[in-house]
C-alpha cells in the first residue's frame, strides 16, 4: 500500500483554491502537539464517489476542534485485484484500548483476510487469512484481542488476533460484554462475577422441555473466554431456586450501587462511604407503586433510573420518566419526563453514553428522541450526528484525541469565518441544537468580528462598530462559564449577514459559515 500526501505544489494550488473559491477547501489545520481532533476512518471501494484515487483506500479524516476545519489522508490498499468482486466489513467489536488501530475483513471469492490499519504510520497490513473451507469470519474483537470464525452449526472457532492461533472452540456464538453501564437484569443475565469489559463470554444453548419451557443444554454453563482461551466460569447472584437477588456494583472508589429483590419488594440504593441512601423502593404487591431499572454513566458519576408507574394494579401507559442521581451525594438532580404512547421495553429504555461509552454527561435514549443527544443537568438536545464532516452511523467509526468533559455535544464544530479568518474555539465551538438553531460562543464571535461585549448584572450587550445588540437571557446557554447564543440573531442585530457554504468532500449536511458586511 502507499500513502497519498500533500506536496508543496499541491499546497500552493490549495491556497489559490481557497482564495478563489472560499469555503470549498476546508481541509486545513495540521497536526501538532495539543491539537484536539476527531478522527474518522472509512474503508473505501475504488468506485466510491468521493474516492478520487480510483483505488481501494482507507481514508483518515481529521477534524480540528479549534476551528471545525478538516483534512484527510488516503492510504491506498494496492494488493486488491479490483477486476474481481471484493468487499470490506469493518470490525464491530469494541476498540477502546488502541482506537488509532483499525481492523476490517476483506472478502474475495476464495479468501477472507483480516486487515490492520495503523493510523499513526498510515500502514495497512494483512494479519490473518481464513479460507472459505475453514469457515466464515463472524466478527473481530480488538479489545478482547480475538476474532471468531463460524465453522458450521453450533461450531465456533476463537482465534487470537495477535498470533492467529486457535485458542478456543465453542458450540454457541460468543458475545462481547459491553453493557457495564446497565444492571445485568436489563439484559436478562445474572452473571457473578461480571465479565470484564470488552471480553467474550458464552451462554449455554437452550432446549425446549415440555412442562418446563426452555432450559439450558445438559452440561453447558456460562463462562468468559480468557485471553489464553481458558474458561472463567460465571455464576449467578440470584438466590438458588428463587427470583430473589442482591446485586452490587462499585461505581467509584467510595460509592457502591446496590439493588435488592425479595419476593415482591425491590430496592435501589447508593452506599456512599458506608452509608446507605435509598433511591427508589417498590412493593409490587400493592395496587399503586413505581418500578425502576438502574443504569450507570461510564465513570460512575450518575445513576439513571428509568421509572414507570402502576396505578390500581395496572401499568399507566405513557407515564414514565428518567430520574438522574449524583453518586457523590445520592441527590436527585434531574427528572426527565418521557413522552410515549405505550409501555416501553428493555430495548427502548437502555441509555447510550457517547464517545464509546466513556463520557458521563452526554446521553442518548430512544425514549427521548433516538436522533438526539441530551446533556445531563440541562434541557439542551443536539442532533446525534447532523452536520458532521462524515455522516458516520456508529461511534466505532471515529475517536477523539481529547476528553469531552468540557463539551456539550459530540458533533463537529461548525467553522465560522470573517474576512478570511476563522473563529478560534477555546472549548465547545459553534454547534447546532435539535431545532437547527446554530449557537456560537459569544466571546469568540466578538473577537472574530473585532467587536466588544459589555456585561452588567442585568444584561449582555454585543457591539460592532456603531451597532449594538442586547442578548435575550432566555436564549442564552451557559456552559463551563461561557455563554452561547443563536449566531444569526447576533449578526442580524449588528447588521451583519451570514452565508452558508458546502464542501464536496464532506457529508451533505456539513456546512461552513461565512460572515459578511
Amino acid at each position: 500500500m502507499r500513502k497519498l500526501h500533500f506536496t508543496a505544489s499541491f499546497l500552493i494550488m490549495l491556497f489559490l483554491l481557497i482564495c478563489t473559491f472560499p469555503g470549498k477547501a476546508a481541509m486545513a489545520s495540521g497536526e501538532g502537539a495539543g491539537v484536539k481532533q476527531k478522527i474518522y476512518f472509512q474503508w473505501m471501494y475504488h468506485t466510491y464517489k468521493q474516492n478520487e484515487t480510483k483505488e481501494p483506500v482507507i481514508r483518515k479524516t481529521m477534524v480540528d476542534y479549534s476551528t471545525g476545519l478538516f483534512r484527510h489522508e488516503d492510504t491506498v490498499i494496492d494488493f486488491i485485484d479490483t477486476s474481481k468482486d471484493y468487499s470490506f466489513t469493518e470490525a464491530y467489536g469494541s476498540n477502546t484500548k488502541s482506537p488509532w488501530i483499525r481492523y476490517s475483513t476483506l472478502y474475495t471469492a476464495s479468501n477472507q483476510q483480516i486487515l490492520k490499519y495503523d493510523s499513526r504510520s498510515n500502514k495497512v497490513s494483512v494479519i490473518g487469512n481464513v479460507s472459505k473451507s475453514t469457515g466464515t469470519i463472524d466478527e473481530i474483537y480488538p479489545d478482547a484481542n480475538m476474532y471468531v470464525v463460524e465453522k458450521g452449526p453450533r461450531e465456533y472457532l476463537v482465534y487470537s488476533l495477535s498470533t492467529n492461533k486457535l485458542i478456543h472452540r465453542t458450540k454457541e456464538r460468543p458475545s462481547e460484554h459491553t453493557s457495564l453501564y446497565v444492571t445485568n437484569l436489563l439484559f436478562h443475565n445474572d452473571f457473578d462475577p461480571e465479565p470484564t469489559k470488552g471480553s467474550l463470554y458464552v451462554t449455554p444453548g437452550k432446549n425446549y422441555v415440555s412442562g418446563r419451557g426452555y432450559v439450558d443444554n445438559p452440561g453447558e454453563y456460562s463462562y468468559e473466554i480468557r485471553p489464553d482461551g481458558s474458561e472463567r466460569r460465571l455464576g449467578s447472584y440470584r438466590k438458588k431456586n428463587t427470583d430473589d437477588y442482591v446485586y452490587k456494583k462499585m461505581l467509584t472508589s467510595s460509592t457502591m450501587y446496590k439493588q435488592t429483590k425479595q419476593k415482591r419488594m425491590f430496592k435501589h440504593e447508593l452506599i456512599i462511604n458506608g452509608k446507605a441512601h435509598t433511591l427508589l423502593e417498590s412493593n409490587s404487591a400493592k395496587a399503586n407503586y413505581t418500578f425502576g431499572v438502574a443504569q450507570f454513566s461510564p465513570n460512575g458519576k450518575y445513576v439513571v433510573l428509568w421509572v414507570n408507574y402502576t396505578e390500581n394494579g395496572r401499568r399507566v401507559p405513557g407515564k414514565e420518566e428518567y430520574r438522574i442521581f449524583d453518586t457523590s451525594s445520592a441527590k436527585l438532580i434531574q427528572t426527565i419526563p418521557i413522552n410515549t404512547t405505550g409501555g416501553s421495553s428493555a430495548i427502548d429504555f437502555g441509555l447510550g453514553w457517547v464517545n464509546n461509552n466513556n463520557t458521563d454527561h452526554i446521553m442518548q435514549s430512544g425514549l427521548l428522541n433516538k436522533g438526539a443527544l441530551r446533556v445531563i443537568g440541562s434541557n439542551l438536545m443536539t442532533p446525534s450526528r447532523s452536520g458532521n464532516v462524515i455522516n458516520a452511523s456508529s461511534q466505532r467509526e471515529y475517536f477523539y484525541t481529547f476528553d469531552l468533559a468540557n463539551y456539550l455535544t459530540i458533533n463537529d464544530p461548525v467553522p465560522v469565518k470573517y474576512k478570511g479568518e476563522y473563529m478560534q474555539f477555546q472549548g465547545q465551538g459553534t454547534f447546532r441544537a435539535m431545532d437547527s438553531t446554530i449557537y456560537t460562543p459569544v466571546d469568540e464571535l466578538v473577537k472574530l468580528i473585532d467587536g466588544n461585549v459589555n456585561r452588567s448584572k442585568d444584561e449582555i450587550i454585543v457591539k460592532y462598530q456603531d451597532k449594538s445588540f442586547t442578548l435575550n437571557p432566555a436564549k442564552q446557554i451557559m456552559w463551563k462559564n461561557r455563554i452561547y447564543y443563536p449566531l444569526r440573531e447576533i449578526l442580524t442585530g449588528v447588521s451583519l449577514k451570514l452565508l452558508v457554504e458546502s464542501n464536496p468532500q464532506a457529508a451533505e449536511d456539513w456546512k461552513e459559515l461565512k460572515i459578511v458586511d
